[in-house]
């Protein structure tokens, strides 16, 4: 901030990080750094500022180093974010998927590699085996960060369910690796600031549901607990929804109830069904005995447009059966503005709606507020949940390990600060058992 100088019209907290500081993740070796600034007009006179040193016959200096300053573009930042991205050309910030004239090459596979996530969780656990991790802990975590806000949530037909889930295990690990860390030793660099930072860059990644979200607040700790998100949140039903944010609980409420009279017959396709334990009645949950979860192998699969389309055509059932079936004839509240929307491609438009009230809207959303829940302890794998043994022997077991299932529940079944083995509150105690 202060190489930059005051004249730096930074973008404000509420769009994203400001600096990006580009990191690769498999080595934790840091290469250039990227501002944002609101307009193009201040971007150039900040340039000519900065380079207006070269007229007394030295340059520009980050402490010891010679730095080279010039204007740059959206499409560079995420170009050099994404470089795993092939076949991908950026225009404007948007991905655009090219034909692979290569036959030797894959093509496109996803922006990302699970060996990228693999080495990203590494250098945040075990920062003494990576001698630039070692250096400035704090870089893997301010990657990550990064990673959330320019991720490309708006192309839904350039990645899958199954790469959500590893941005969130990702992200997930550093929270719980970097709260511990805090927690055991000072190390400069590391603060509540950088976990205030991380926290709510997942609040406000509008792919992570509403279960993932709590489940970031509570391995938080102290800072989640300044975060007040109801306790319904670790119940929520769906994997690739999200509720719209500002809206009153009591309407939560009655669509919650609606949704625990509905029924789901004939309608769990596309390998999503309903993993709740129903053997375990001592579950109470506001939305009924349904927990919708994608199994790894049909998450690699599903594009995150198909599998919100498939949700939001079992919400409207549940709802519209809810009603049918509302024994109680509650009386309907008045709501505003509350419909059930297709996923938006890169705004909230209203498009079309359907005739009923909903709270609920796909995560991928880009002004819509989502979270999501799913292992929070050293044990969960970065791969499928549903593994019973685990093979390979690269990297270290603790990334290796399969999840714990839910004795006599259903097999892979995630046991989670927000799934529904975990009895837990807001005020529960962290315990590393969950």
């Amino acid at each position: 901030m202060q190489f930059v100088g005051r004249g730096a019209q930074l973008i404000a907290p509420n769009q994203g990080c400001a600096v990006h500081i580009i990191m690769e993740r498999s080595t934790a070796k840091t290469m250039d750094c990227y501002v944002e600034v609101r307009t193009r007009e201040n971007a150039y006179e900040t340039v000519a500022r900065i380079n207006s040193i070269y007229e007394t016959g030295r340059a520009p200096r980050m402490g010891s180093r010679h730095v080279a300053v010039e204007v740059s573009s959206q499409d560079a930042l995420l170009h050099d974010l994404f470089p795993r991205a092939k076949c991908i050309i950026w225009n404007d910030g948007i991905p655009t998927e090219l034909r692979n004239m290569d036959r030797f090459s894959t093509g496109f596979c996803g922006f990302f590699t699970s060996e990228e996530i693999v080495g990203a969780i590494r250098h945040a656990e075990i920062p003494h085996r990576s001698p630039f991790g070692a250096k400035c802990p704090q870089r893997t975590y301010e990657s990550t960060i990064s990673t959330l806000y320019k991720f490309p949530w708006y192309a839904t037909r350039l990645y899958s369910v199954h790469e959500r889930n590893e941005l969130f295990t990702m992200t997930n690990r550093h929270m719980i690796s970097l709260v511990s860390r805090i927690k055991r030793i000072n190390t400069m660099g590391l603060d509540e600031r950088l976990v205030r930072d991380l926290l709510f860059a997942g609040l406000n990644c509008p792919a992570f549901n509403d279960r993932q979200k709590y489940t970031l607040c509570i391995n938080a700790q102290d800072v989640g607990d300044a975060v007040k998100l109801p306790d319904m949140s670790r119940w929520f039903p769906f994997d690739t929804l999200a509720k719209k944010p500002t809206k009153d609980e009591n309407c939560l409420m009655y669509y919650a109830k609606l949704i625990s009279q509905g029924t789901t017959d004939g309608l769990e396709i596309m390998g999503l069904v309903n993993t709740f334990p129903m053997h375990n009645y001592r579950l109470d949950s506001p939305y009924g005995r349904v927990w919708f979860e994608w199994p790894e192998a049909v998450a690699k699969e599903t594009t995150w447009e198909d599998a919100s389309r498939h949700e939001m055509d079992l919400l409207c059932n549940l709802i519209v059966s809810g009603l049918l079936n509302d024994r109680d004839n509650t009386p309907v509240p008045r709501f505003q503005n509350l419909a059930i929307g297709p996923p938006s491609a890169r705004r909230n438009t209203q498009g079309s709606s359907v005739s009923t009230h909903a709270q609920f809207f796909p995560a991928s959303n880009a002004e819509s507020s989502a979270m999501v829940s799913r292992r929070a302890s050293d044990m969960l794998a970065v791969g499928s949940s549903h593994v019973r043994h685990a093979t390979d022997t690269t990297w270290n077991h603790k990334l290796l390990l399969p999840a714990t299932s839910i004795p006599g529940g259903v097999p892979g079944h995630r046991i989670t600060r927000s799934t529904p083995a975990c009895i837990l509150s807001s005020e529960t105690p962290f315990d590393d058992e969950y």
